[in-house]
Formats: structure tokens, C-alpha cells, sequence
């Protein structure tokens, strides 16, 4: 097997869309039926690259979606998301390179895109729309702005 072989021995499984399902809950994706693709559905979860979950009811992002660890495309736009902190549970994904969140109540909040490219750095898409070095700078300014750091409590000497 020469090494090119062996570098695309990975197989992708087709993107699992659930869009304009009216889901409420991640849980309820067990009994709707995705939008059908040019594969057949989902022979191995643990390569799934790709879930769209847009135009639904979700207010939250379900901690099972930090479970596929393949995950490079994550659709949430259209939810209704309206925490920003949230978007944190995302950062445990490796290959997470493209999210959508416009949409969500969480839009409207002060520094929304910064928050996001601070936390989820990886990122070289967002909202369909390419992540510039620029807007790295920005976020980077941002998070000093207005991240404060975690004290770091020093051990009392007790006698």
C-alpha cells in the first residue's frame, strides 16, 4: 500500500441533514427521518463530517454533537441558540472548521462573532463567511477587552 493509499483510507460519511425538521431537541432526531443524500444513511457515525441542523427549535447545543469527533461542518443557523457560551461546548472538536450560527437570539449579542473565533479558534469558516486574519486580530483585541483571565489562587503557607 503506498502512502497516498494509505492517507485516503478514511471514508466520510455523507453529510446528515435535518434541516426544517422542527426539532426541539437533539433527541428527537431519533424518530425523524433525515433528508435523503446521494449515499445511503449513516453506516458509520464516528466518521459522520457533517450535520445540518439548521431552521429547527433548538435552544441549546446538545452535548452529543461534541461526540463526533470527525465533525468538520456544523449548521445551526435558524435555531433558537440564545446563550453565547454555549458555543464553548464546540472546542472539544478537532476538525470542526466550519459552523453557522446566524440566526440564533445569540446574533444580537455584543462581540457574538468575536466570542466565537476566540473560543473556537480552528475555525475557518463562520456564518459562510471566510475567517480573515483580520477578524483573528480583532477577536484576539476583543477577548483581552473583554475576557477576564481565571485567577490563578496562590496556596497560603499554613503554620
Amino acid at each position: 500500500m503506498s502512502s497516498r493509499d494509505y492517507m485516503n483510507t478514511s471514508v466520510q460519511e455523507p453529510p446528515l441533514d435535518y434541516s426544517f425538521k422542527s426539532v426541539q431537541m437533539v433527541q428527537d432526531l431519533v424518530t425523524e427521518e433525515p433528508r435523503t443524500g446521494l449515499r445511503p444513511l449513516l453506516q458509520h457515525p464516528e466518521n459522520l463530517a457533517w450535520i445540518d441542523l439548521s431552521f429547527n427549535d433548538l435552544t441549546t447545543i446538545d452535548p452529543v454533537l461534541t461526540t463526533f469527533f470527525n465533525l468538520s461542518v456544523l449548521y445551526l443557523h435558524g435555531n433558537g441558540i440564545h446563550r453565547l457560551g454555549e458555543v464553548n461546548k464546540l472546542a472539544v472538536l478537532p476538525r470542526l472548521r466550519s459552523l453557522t450560527l446566524h440566526g440564533n437570539p445569540i446574533e444580537e449579542e455584543k462581540g457574538y462573532r468575536q466570542y466565537v473565533l476566540c473560543n473556537l479558534p480552528r475555525i475557518t469558516t463562520f456564518d459562510f463567511s471566510g475567517v480573515t486574519r483580520a477578524d483573528r486580530s480583532t477577536a484576539e483585541v476583543w477577548k483581552r477587552m473583554n475576557i477576564k483571565p481565571k485567577k490563578v489562587r496562590a496556596k497560603q503557607d499554613v503554620l
